[in-house]
């Protein structure tokens, strides 16, 4: 019961944290259903955002990943990977997010399942990781990067302790054509240092049959 106490009174924290640097309210939310989740797994929560003035795009953003701490990760330099991240999608004006609408969904799929790649591989996922889910269509999987276009480093971290923090990363959908240009560049400098992770099967939000939309880079 503490336990649950303590992860709704971060939730909480948390939706402060993206209230405070979106400057507004979620519009609405949208719950991953227990039962099409791993065993084990807690429900995720995608908030969003609408679009405004300062920033003219959606965001949906998550609740509920930073509850699976997720192992050590060595990222080289005597550093460790945060064991604890929730994420956010920056998609186009273009594209109709609306509670009664459909065509959005594939791109919160693909959001969620990023968050239970971690959760089902047993793996740390940071910045600049790659997910190669699998998938066929447009969209192959996601990428991870510092949501740049918010123009603020605040939305970044959220501590919920005085030394213990969320980080927050933007996931970008990434088609088979850039992933195999990462994969290229990669050979050709001899670096590893953005991972390519896998996963051959679709995830229990059916992402193959979701409909196609456009996303903010």
């Amino acid at each position: 019961m503490l336990e649950n106490d303590m992860e709704s009174k971060r939730h909480q924290k948390l939706l402060e944290h993206y209230k405070a640097v979106l400057g507004e309210e979620p519009a609405f939310s949208l719950k991953l259903k227990k039962n099409v989740l791993p065993n084990d797994m807690k429900p995720i929560t995608t908030l969003v955002f609408k679009p405004t003035d300062e920033l003219p795009f959606w965001k949906l953003c998550t609740i509920g990943a930073s509850d699976y701490m997720m192992p050590e990760r060595d990222i080289g330099w005597g550093s460790k990977a945060n064991p604890r991240n929730e994420y956010m999608m920056l998609i186009s004006l273009e594209v109709e997010v609306d509670e009664s609408k459909a065509e959005w969904l594939f791109l919160n799929s693909l959001l969620w399942s990023t968050v239970e790649y971690a959760f089902n591989k047993k793996e740390a996922i940071t910045v600049s990781d790659t997910i190669d889910m699998g998938i066929k269509g447009k969209y192959c999987g996601t990428v991870l990067l510092l949501p740049e276009a918010l123009k603020t480093p605040k939305i970044v971290k959220y501590h919920y302790t005085k030394h213990k923090y969320i980080s927050i990363f933007q996931v970008m959908p990434v088609t088979r054509e850039l992933l195999s240009k990462k994969l290229k560049t990669m050979e050709s400098i001899g670096s590893w240092s953005i991972s390519i992770r896998t996963t051959m099967t679709t995830s229990s939000c059916h992402l193959s049959h979701m409909p196609r939309c456009e996303a903010v880079a």
